[in-house]
């Protein structure tokens, strides 16, 4: 009996053993988050898409201390939108790569949630430097793992998420073909191709309904571009991207037409003249510049903003309209091309959103 007593004690005594190093033992999490987004909708700064999820396995004591944080398939299934693998690998994976190989991983160890959540991503020496928006998703997924939260998924919308129908007295109708899940809300509406500066909110209202999006707007408007700032408040999805411009891209927008007429706008042999009306915002709006030497088949574009959303080195035109004659264009691989030969005769096209579009013949 008094074998069996002891048997049975040194079993219990196993059992508690066992327990205790069960309950000590790491937990293992699963969290991701969006690389970008980060500044939707500003255009700078602004990653390259396709947009992918850092994916990471983070490892937890009892005392909710990391002990581990691990990549997570990062650039598989659910990371990068399918069809964009091969550009992930080739663009984004480098620059995952070099974070990871900074240390960005380790700098999570040893610290707990509300540490994570202190950590300065842009600066010092919780940083990588020149991978600022990986770090700050790296954060995220650490934060959503202890969380329990997902990241935003991608949003499978061909052409604008709300196209438009009518722009008429004020009184923009758009159709609404986001995902019935997405909880539509309009965060703000940005005047001029940057996306810059934000309409005021009390000059316009925005009704929801019967799958319309109407935004009608007290005060006469300024001509130009506009884009529509819209989230899912369920935080389920990205906002709309806006990977291949205005015609192609996510992104929605309108376009309020000015009252200019096309000889309204001209060219005076040095710069471009209007007859009437602010010469700033026309440039605020300038969709293109296509430069087009006789004799060539391509023209050269300039564009403030890119197809990819990306600002782009715009030099065509300066602040006051006028045609850059001496202007190079520097491309990346450090080469440099001159906008204009001597000798050569050009035609330019100017073309800016609400605004008639205007050609001209140019020869330096």
């Amino acid at each position: 009996m008094k074998t069996f007593r002891s048997m049975t004690a040194l079993i219990l005594a196993l059992c508690l053993a066992l327990s205790l190093g069960l309950a000590m033992a790491d937990q293992t999490l699963e969290g991701d988050a969006n690389v970008d987004q980060r500044n939707y909708p500003s255009t700078a700064p602004f990653i390259h898409p396709p947009f992918y999820n850092v994916k990471l396995t983070v490892e937890v004591d009892d005392n909710g201390v990391i002990t581990a944080v691990k990549d997570n398939s990062t650039g598989g299934a659910g990371s990068v939108q399918e069809g964009n693998e091969e550009f992930w690998a080739n663009k984004n994976k480098p620059y995952f790569d070099a974070a990871v190989g900074g240390g960005l991983l380790d700098a999570f160890v040893g610290k707990t949630l509300e540490e994570v959540k202190a950590m300065n991503m842009t600066a010092g020496a919780d940083a990588v430097s020149g991978a600022t928006m990986v770090c700050q998703a790296a954060q995220e997924a650490v934060i959503n793992a202890f969380e329990g939260k997902a990241g935003k998924t991608f949003l499978e919308v061909e052409g604008s998420a709300l196209p438009v129908e009518s722009v008429e007295n004020g009184v923009v109708t758009m159709t609404n073909a986001l995902p019935e899940d997405f909880d539509l809300k309009v965060l703000d509406i940005r005047w001029g191709v940057r996306n810059e500066e934000i309409v005021p909110e009390d000059s316009y209202t925005v009704e929801i309904a019967d799958g319309k999006v109407v935004i009608t707007f007290a005060n006469e408007m300024k001509a130009g571009y506009y884009y529509v700032n819209v989230v899912d408040q369920s935080g389920k999805y990205r906002s709309p991207a806006f990977e291949g411009g205005p015609a192609a891209a996510q992104a929605p927008w309108f376009v309020l037409e000015s009252d200019l007429k096309a000889e309204d706008i001209s060219f005076d042999g040095k710069a471009v003249v209007l007859a009437k009306g602010s010469m700033e915002d026309f440039l605020k709006n300038i969709q293109h510049v296509q430069i087009l030497a006789e004799g060539e088949e391509k023209a050269t574009e300039q564009e403030i903003v890119g197809h990819h959303g990306t600002v782009g080195s715009f030099i065509a035109l300066d602040e006051n309209g006028v045609l850059n004659a001496d202007g190079v264009v520097k491309a990346r691989n450090g080469s440099e091309n001159p906008l204009f030969e001597e000798g050569k005769q050009y035609t330019v096209t100017v073309a800016a959103f609400g605004y008639p579009e205007l050609t001209f013949s140019y020869a330096k």
